[in-house]
Parts: C-alpha cells; structure tokens; sequence
C-alpha cells in the first residue's frame, strides 16, 4: 500500500495548505529516470502554479550524490561513492566535466573553500580515506592527502577556515559495497586546509554509529551531525540515535533514540537553532529544537525522504524535503507540495540556486 504524503504543523498532521504568495524556486537535482539513465539538472518550482518543470538536465556515467554551489549561480555535482566523475555546471548553464586518473574514488561530497575546492576520496586498493583539493574552475588536481581512517564523507568550513570532515568509518569492498564483520571507526576531524593535516579526533561512545553528513545551525554556532547505526543487532539500530551535535569542543547525542529506525538521510538547519533530519527507512521529517532538546517532532510523513533543503520564504525559514514522489516545503505557517514532473527516483541531496 502506498504511504498516504502527509505535512505537519507542530505535532499534528493538517491538510496540505498553499502558502500566500508562495516563491518561485530553482533546485539543482540528481535523479533515476524509469528507462535506469541517471541525470542531474536544475528545476523550477512553481509553488503559486503547484508544478515543477526541468529547466535543464545533463545525462551523468553513475549516480550523483553531493551537490554544492560556486558562491555566483553555478553548481558541482559529484559521483556517489565508488564513482570517477565531477561535473561543474556555471551560472551559464555550460557544463565541464573530469574522470578520475587511476583507481580514485570520489565519496560523493564536495566543500569550495578560500584554498580551493575539497573533496573526499578513497583508494579502493586499500581502502583508505583521502582529501583532496582541485582548482575550483579547472578541476585540476592540486593536492591529495591521506587521512588516518576510511570512508571520508561530507566537509564543512570552520569559521576560521579549518574543516570538520565526517570520516564514516565503514569498511567497503572496491565497488563500495559494505564489508562485514568489520569494526566501525567513525570520527569528526579537524583539518589543516593548507595541508591536510589532522587537528583534532573526536568520536562517539557507540562504535557502531557512523557520522556521515552535517549542516551548521543558522547561528553558526552548532553543527548538526546526521548518524547511521550499523549495530550487528536489528533491535539495536532501529533504537539508535540520529543525530549528534558539535559546539566546537564537544561531540554529544542530544536525543537518545527515536522513531528513524536508525538511519538519517540528510540534515538541514531549522528555525530556532534546531535541525531537520530525514528518517529515509522510516519515511519521517523530524525537527529537532534547543527548547525540547530530549524529543523529536514529526513533521512529514513521505515516501523515501531524503534530500533536504533550508530555504526562506518572507523572511521566515522554510525546509524542503525531497521525496519519492514529489517535493514538499514547510515551515511553521503552512506547508505544501508538488509531484514530481515525470517518473524518477531522487538522489540523496539537493541544492537551492539563485532565482
């Protein structure tokens, strides 16, 4: 049976209501069409129209993860994990594009940064996380430094400019694949920009969690950590926290469990300090508040939520969800949303561009 597309406010599910004056947006997108090929490309949300129409789109070698813009109107998008591709879409809409030299693996995340522009990547001969830094215009390598860990996963700056990078710690075959049977060991680090060298270590007291993708609370001052648990037990993933927060000093579980089944998909900043997660297995939009740190809100029940978005809207803050099948926006006022424009599975993240 499929799962009835319902948009919270508070905690109470309520009808899905067109927001006054709703704004036009365009959102950069990965996606499976029906026919297997994989795409990437920009469209536009017409929430006064309720449709979505695809501005542009660019045919890709394997399935995108990461998206990230330049700062002027352009995009990156980057091959998931075990894939060999970049793609640099500018304000133009002109595509350039780079393969890997080698046996290289992107692991699906970029950062552009003063320094240029981070990713990470493995060496599947050995299974080893690296960072690299490329020119942001050419992509030309510029640099690639091995990092103590496997399974690097998304990069965010620092106020200073340091970075924090989500090392996953999942062992994976060649093709990145999982490996069983294996310890996990996830980690945040901070990391020298200039030449890649570890700052700073700080782990969780679970082993089995992985830390995999973050986001910055508005005021700058928390970062938000999404977690997949990868505990042997199935009792004990599905009770497994999904979030961590880092204050700069201290890596800690606000909430201990919840109703994510283990697994959040992607994270974003909310109003209020908070964050809004994406339980994909459990098909739930969850905030998560400073003022009831120890609970989760539901805030969408959805197919396959995933990707998500942190948007304005009047001056008031507004997440979209990227789902199955459509794209929903809410904010504390009103909440609405728009299907799909043809058959097609969307990728894990999404981007916001300029109007």
């Amino acid at each position: 049976m499929k799962r009835r597309q319902l948009l919270m406010l508070g905690a109470a599910a309520a009808p899905l209501l067109a927001l006054a004056a709703a704004p036009a947006h365009r959102l950069a997108l990965a996606w499976r069409l029906a026919n297997g090929r994989d795409q990437v490309g920009v469209l536009n949300l017409d929430w006064a129209e309720r449709r979505i129409d695809v501005e542009a789109a660019w045919d890709l070698p394997s399935r995108a993860h990461g998206l990230i813009g330049d700062g002027a109107g352009g995009f990156y998008a980057v091959a998931a994990r075990a894939g060999d591709w970049l793609l640099y879409v500018d304000a133009a809409g002109r595509p350039r594009w780079v393969r890997q030299d080698g046996p290289w693996r992107f692991n699906g995340h970029l950062l552009p940064h003063a320094a240029g522009l981070f990713a990470t990547e493995t060496d599947p001969r050995d299974d080893t996380a690296h960072l690299v830094l490329r020119d942001p215009k050419t992509l030309a390598l510029m640099a690639r430094w091995p990092l103590a860990g496997r399974d690097g996963h998304q990069i965010v700056a620092e106020r200073d400019g340091s970075l924090l990078l989500a090392l996953g710690g999942l062992p994976r075959w060649p093709d990145g694949r999982k490996r069983s049977g294996e310890p996990i060991a996830s980690a945040l680090l901070r990391i020298n920009p200039s030449n890649g060298r570890e700052l700073a270590r700080w782990t969780l007291a679970d082993p089995d969690i992985s830390l995999r993708h973050l986001a910055w609370s508005h005021d700058g001052l928390q970062l938000g950590i999404a977690l997949q648990a990868e505990h042997p037990q199935a009792g004990s993933r599905e009770d497994a926290p999904l979030l961590a927060l880092f204050d700069g000093e201290r890596l800690r579980l606000p909430v201990t469990g919840g109703p994510g089944l283990g697994y959040a998909g992607d994270i974003c900043a909310a109003p209020g300090g908070g964050f809004v997660l994406s339980a994909q297995k459990a098909g739930l939009g969850l905030l998560w508040q400073p003022a009831q740190p120890e609970r989760w809100t539901r805030i969408a029940e959805l197919t396959e939520p995933c990707a998500l978005q942190d948007g304005w809207h009047e001056g008031e803050r507004a997440v979209l969800l990227v789902a199955g099948r459509g794209l929903a926006r809410w904010q504390a006022g009103g909440a609405q949303m728009l299907a799909w424009p043809q058959a097609m599975v969307p990728d894990n993240h999404a981007l916001l561009l300029p109007a």
